[in-house]
């Protein structure tokens, strides 16, 4: 058989059937990702084109020794570099991502395989450069020195200004709890509604469909405060299992129009506002560092934060990191970290019937760190440690008088008990008869 046979019917083999049912069985919804699927169509063809096989051929090769696999993945890798022009970084994920997988799901042993180290990556190079924590330094009482994380709460705010009041709250949520947006957005009214009276911050406890776990989400007081003002303008007439975040009703009247060809028209027409997505967040996010560039730019401190062709620093899933940062500042155990993340892993199963107040004990500590509307723990001023260290001074001047004072007292109680005593020696021995 020739090789444009085999690349025509590659997925007819039975290895390549064996490969993408384990798959279903191992996912948490018992099917095949459209992003896992893309990337087999993708890479396996070109790893038939490479090995010249077909793909029930390279796994009867692989059962000659492991150093077979292992050469074959590094050929593989070095040939996608070399002659199919992919990155170093693609080339390893093709090879000993997904190419590995079709080994092991057809039980060849694959786990002593060492994967190459990846080149730092252009989201981490471009991040890097836009810090959104500044390490400070503070003088304490003493007068010793300690450096602390504090978030940029200035620079922020003027990004999260410049976004719709819908999208900012969004973005808020996404820095409260670490969540991918895709997860907010599918959050319905009955979550924020069907929360325990006098409660200042929202609680949320959803099963995530991509990880089949619990997970426990909580908004911070200012965050919760937030959404309840955005319940209250634009979702008040919505029911419980509507989602939270929707189109505006402009929004829904242009796409009305492009979907079918006409306006809207609301004497026949029904207005249901849909749930916004993923890419409507990230212009949205791009768009607003655009004008803060501008922004910067007019107030004489310029500062380059988009560049052409690369992700924003500012987008959505950038401010899951907030979270993740302040979690492992104040020293929350990663167990609680990926529960309240919602991160795939076993060990997160015990604390997933923990009580709200358990966990907020928890929370509690990464609210100051993640707070940017209101300075929970504002750093004392020159002048201000100051005033508290001559407080000191006069508190432990006043203590030193009080401890005087309290001596002296004593001395004075002493001083009468030793003449009572002494008078009692001296009182005729008659008289104690009577």
């Amino acid at each position: 058989m020739n090789l444009i046979q085999i690349l025509t019917t590659w997925q007819d083999y039975t290895t390549v059937k064996i490969w993408k049912k384990s798959l279903k069985f191992d996912s948490n919804s018992g099917r095949l990702s459209s992003a896992t699927d893309d990337a087999i169509n993708l890479y396996m063809p070109l790893f038939i084109k490479f090995k010249q096989k077909t793909p029930d051929q390279i796994i009867e090769e692989a059962l000659s020794g492991k150093y077979v696999v292992k050469e074959s993945l590094s050929d593989f890798s070095n040939w996608l570099e070399d002659k199919k022009n992919k990155k170093r970084n693609h080339a390893i994920h093709a090879s000993y991502e997904i190419i590995r997988g079709f080994y092991s799901h057809n039980d060849i042993n694959t786990q002593k395989i060492r994967t190459p180290v990846k080149d730092p990556s252009e989201v981490q190079t471009t991040d890097d450069i836009l810090p959104l924590f500044d390490i400070v330094e503070i003088q304490q009482y003493d007068g010793s020195k300690e450096k602390i994380k504090k978030i940029r709460r200035v620079f922020l705010i003027k990004f999260l200004d410049l976004l719709s009041f819908r999208d900012k709250v969004v973005v808020m949520c996404i820095k409260d709890t670490g969540a991918d947006d895709g997860d907010i957005l599918k959050w319905n009214l009955g979550h924020i509604r069907n929360q325990e009276p006098g409660q200042d911050r929202i609680f949320i406890r959803v099963l995530r469909r991509k990880t089949r776990r619990y997970v426990c989400y909580f908004l911070s007081k200012e965050t919760s405060k937030l959404v309840r003002m955005y319940e209250e303008q634009y979702r008040t007439h919505a029911s419980d299992e509507d989602p939270i975040f929707v189109q505006t009703p402009t929004q829904f009247k242009t796409k009305f129009a492009k979907d079918h060809g006409r306006p809207f028209n609301k004497e026949y027409d029904e207005m249901k506002l849909e749930s916004i997505t993923t890419h409507t967040m990230s212009d949205s996010c791009r768009n607003a560092a655009s004008k803060l560039e501008q922004i910067l730019r007019d107030e004489g401190t310029p500062m380059k934060i988009l560049t052409s062709g690369k992700q924003s620093p500012l987008r959505p899933k950038r401010w899951r990191k907030v979270f993740s940062d302040a979690c492992d500042y104040v020293g929350i155990t990663t167990d609680i970290k990926r529960l309240f993340m919602g991160k795939k892993d076993d060990s997160n199963q015990p604390y997933e019937s923990k009580s709200r107040q358990d966990l907020e004990l928890y929370f509690e500590r990464i609210e100051p760190i993640i707070t940017i509307y209101s300075d929970p723990n504002p750093i004392p001023t020159e002048e201000i440690q100051k005033l508290k260290r001559q407080l000191d001074l006069e508190r432990n001047e006043k203590f030193k008088i009080q401890n005087e004072n309290d001596r002296k007292f004593e001395d004075v109680l002493e001083r009468l008990r030793i003449m009572e005593e002494g008078r009692a020696r001296d009182v005729p021995t008659w008289k104690k008869h009577f």
